[in-house]
Formats: C-alpha cells, sequence, structure tokens
C-alpha cells in the first residue's frame, strides 16, 4: 500500500508498508510520515510506537500519534489516551489548537460513542473549547463508519439552527470555520472511503438537507467548493440534487471549478441538471 501523509515540512509525500517496516527495523526515532502512515495502515500492531509519542517534545507530533491511535484501534489505545490527557494541566485549555480538548473529545467518541458526543455537544454542562473539538479526531486516515457521517450531519444542523444558546453566541467567522472543517471531514471520507456510496438512503438525505441548509445560511465560495468535492464521493441521485442546489450559487474561482469538475465525473451539463 501506498499512504499519502504530511512531512516535517507539512509538504506531502508518499510512504509505502515497506518504508514503514524499515523505519521499525532501524530503532530510530520515528519521523511525522511514518507515524501518520502507520496510522492509516489500520493494523495495531502499531500501536506500540505510537504511545511514547504521545509525549514527544513537539506538539504536531504528539497530535499525530494520538490521531494515529484512534486510527488504528482507539478501544485498545483508551487507557494510554486518558493517561496522556490527565497528565495535561487544565491551563493548556488555553493553547490553541488545545491538545487536551482534542484528547477528550477522542475519549469520548470512543468511550459513548457517536450517542456520546451528540449528548456532550448539546449539554449545559461541559466545556465549550472540548464541544469545538468534538468532530476534530475525523481526520485522513479514521476508519468512517455510517454512524460518524450522519453524526457530523447532526452537528452541522446544530450550527445552521442555532437553537442552543451556546450556538447562538458563535461570531459569524468561528461558525464559517466549524462548517468548513465538518464539511472537510466529510470531503476526506468521499476521498478515502467508500462510506458515502454505501450508507443508508436515510443517511444520504440528511446529507443533502443539511448541504441545502448550509447554503441557506450564506455559504461561502470556499464551503461550496467542499460542497462540489463532496458530492464526488456520493450516491448519483443525492449528488445531482446537491449540484442542482448549488446550480447558479458557485459564482467563479475554485468554487466554480470544483462544480464543473464534479458535473463532469457524474458525466452530466449543468443545464441537464
Amino acid at each position: 500500500m501506498v499512504y499519502e501523509v504530511l512531512n516535517h515540512n507539512n509538504a506531502a509525500c508518499t510512504v509505502t508498508d515497506a518504508d514503514i517496516e524499515e523505519a521499525v527495523k532501524s530503532g530510530e526515532t520515528l519521523p511525522r510520515a511514518i507515524v501518520q502512515a502507520m496510522g492509516k495502515t489500520h493494523d495495531d500492531k502499531y500501536l506500540e510506537y505510537m504511545y511514547p509519542l504521545l509525549y514527544h517534545e513537539v506538539n504536531y507530533m504528539r497530535m499525530d500519534a494520538a490521531q494515529s491511535i484512534i486510527n488504528l484501534n482507539g478501544r485498545k489505545g483508551l487507557d494510554t489516551l486518558k493517561e496522556k490527557e490527565r497528565s495535561l494541566d487544565s491551563s493548556t485549555f488555553d493553547n490553541l489548537p488545545s491538545e487536551k480538548a482534542v484528547l477528550m473529545a477522542m475519549i469520548i467518541r470512543i468511550e459513548e460513542g457517536t450517542e456520546g458526543v451528540l449528548r456532550y455537544f448539546r449539554s449545559e454542562d461541559g466545556l465549550d473549547i472540548v464541544k469545538y473539538c468534538l468532530l476534530s479526531y475525523y481526520s485522513s486516515g479514521y476508519d468512517y463508519k455510517e454512524e460518524d457521517i450522519r453524526l457530523i450531519s447532526v452537528v452541522l444542523r446544530e450550527f445552521i439552527d442555532k437553537k442552543l444558546k451556546r450556538v447562538k453566541k458563535v461570531p459569524r467567522e468561528d461558525w464559517i470555520e466549524f462548517v468548513y472543517f465538518a464539511l472537510d471531514s466529510l470531503w476526506i471520507a468521499a476521498l478515502e472511503t467508500e462510506i458515502l456510496t454505501q450508507m443508508s438512503d436515510e443517511a444520504s438525505r440528511e446529507l443533502v438537507d443539511v448541504f441545502q441548509q448550509i447554503l441557506f445560511s450564506k455559504a461561502t465560495n470556499d464551503i461550496k467548493e467542499l460542497m462540489s468535492d463532496i458530492s464526488i464521493g456520493m450516491k448519483r441521485d443525492y449528488a445531482l440534487e446537491i449540484l442542482r442546489n448549488l446550480k447558479g450559487k458557485t459564482g467563479g474561482g475554485d468554487a466554480r471549478r470544483a462544480y464543473k469538475k464534479a458535473l463532469k465525473h457524474f458525466n452530466i451539463t449543468e443545464e441537464e441538471l
């Protein structure tokens, strides 16, 4: 297998299974690209190499290790993630991105499932910084299931409806950022997995409906671009409905290019929608 990852310069590169095994045999400190690639193998034999990296001196290495643990087998790595989270003082909530908040979000997802995540998001208790990070582990290499896609849909709808007091107070800039990163998680799911074509019609309909609600909420061109990108990974009928809703609303630039790319993927013209 070949894995697309980031190196220590934050540049895209590729790593193979042979590269991973060679890095393990060398006994040297694992570079960032190998750590990310290990997480994408979904082979939990690599968990033991992630645990020490949770205490690495570099922040992105610690966060990559945590992400790889949840990608590999969050249930097996739960105790180690909890131990790391407890070691962080509450003052670290002030650091953005908050390592402690991300770890707490991961722990909630592993221990309580998607229902627990949604319960925490809707509760009046809990920490706002953790609520803001509740979808942060949906990243490259994550083993998406239908329940994860439905969770993202529901949380997006909560952000659009603004019925929760906390959400009502969110500044427009932060609202856009949250919606963008939630959609980015869906784009990763579409890019790396087949989940959007395999999930139920009910889940697909939920996604179409929430996309339409986002459009009604004055979606930015960046958000419209992601919608087009995501549609490529969906069942044809639902994807075309999304593209139909985007018709005449993409403007120019990257959003328009992504829209035309999606039309080409489904071998249909804008006029035929």
